[in-house]
């Protein structure tokens, strides 16, 4: 960003804002080249092996980092191969202004930030997404000020030592819990028991338990039925394994019992959200677990 762009954010009532959305999507596609005629946010939460390229730089999004597009600039996105990749995104642009005499912000070249995992802009960028799909009291307000500020937290970030910096936690789980998490994702296809993650984490069963429950908002055994649906829906897009093959690789015991949680978790049969998401217009798009947003993902938010 420029000084110019830097100060157009204060007037934040004159940005606009265009589309937003949280997708993940499958290993090895390749977004682009596009061309468009308006910013664009994207941040990446996690480092993978995707590249972003454009006519004069090619960078491996290789840590947490967010990259700014300007108009006019012809770039592509090529994901990684090995895993699925998510990206929050936010497509923008500033109103013109009448007492600039008809002169617009000049386009910038692309930037990418690495450490913003140090500042506020990944809870910035969550909560636009969130008010976008609420649509509660000044909404749209509230979304253009909070995009005004994550772009300060950026220009600020491009002239401040990392060092300088005082991390902001993510305090959303706690270690322990999120060695918990992990444990029940290399565990799947096994019997898992609250004792052993309760173990996993060095914590009693009681503290455990009281620990999950505030830090995921729900108890032990229904993560680790959601976790098995999540990676059943992995299984249904990406393999041509049958559904009751798929339940048994997930760790279901029993082919019914997998049908009704399916249905009650993802509110559609196995064989419905098969052939949802491999319709043409989603196959680029990777099956994804909501446990870590308050919105809906792989979903677009548009704005008047």
């Amino acid at each position: 960003m420029t000084f110019d762009l830097m100060h157009a954010t204060v007037r934040f009532d004159r940005i606009r804002l265009v589309v937003s959305g949280d997708f993940t999507v499958k290993p090895g596609w390749v977004y682009g080249p596009v061309c468009y005629r308006h910013y664009q946010i994207v941040y990446f939460p996690i480092g993978t092996d995707t590249r972003y390229v454009c006519s004069n730089k090619s960078v491996v999004l290789d840590k947490p980092c967010v990259i700014i597009t300007p108009p006019g600039e012809t770039y592509s996105y090529e994901f990684d191969t090995s895993q699925p990749v998510r990206h929050l995104f936010i497509t923008f642009y500033w109103e013109e202004d009448p007492s600039s005499g008809g002169k617009a912000l000049q386009p910038d070249e692309s930037v990418c930030f690495h450490s913003v995992e140090e500042t506020f802009v990944p809870m910035l960028v969550g909560q636009i997404l969130y008010l976008s799909n609420k649509k509660v009291y000044l909404w749209e307000e509230r979304c253009k000020l909070l995009l005004a500020s994550a772009l300060m937290e950026l220009e600020g970030l491009k002239g401040m030592p990392s060092s300088k910096f005082a991390p902001v936690s993510d305090t959303k789980h706690s270690l322990p819990v999120l060695k918990a998490l992990d444990y029940i994702d290399r565990h799947l296809t096994e019997p898992i028991t609250i004792a052993r993650l309760a173990e996993e984490a060095g914590w009693s069963h009681e503290h455990f338990t009281r620990k999950f429950v505030q830090c995921t908002g729900m108890s032990p055994q229904k993560a680790i039925v959601r976790r098995r649906i999540e990676r059943a829906c992995q299984l249904l897009i990406q393999e041509k394994w049958s559904i009751s093959e798929i339940a048994y690789a997930v760790g279901f015991q029993n082919v019914h019992y997998f049908y009704r949680t399916f249905m009650s978790v993802k509110g559609m049969t196995a064989s419905q959200y098969r052939q949802k998401y491999s319709a043409p217009h989603m196959m680029h798009l990777s099956p994804v677990s909501g446990m870590d947003a308050s919105y809906p993902l792989n979903n677009y938010f548009y704005y008047s």
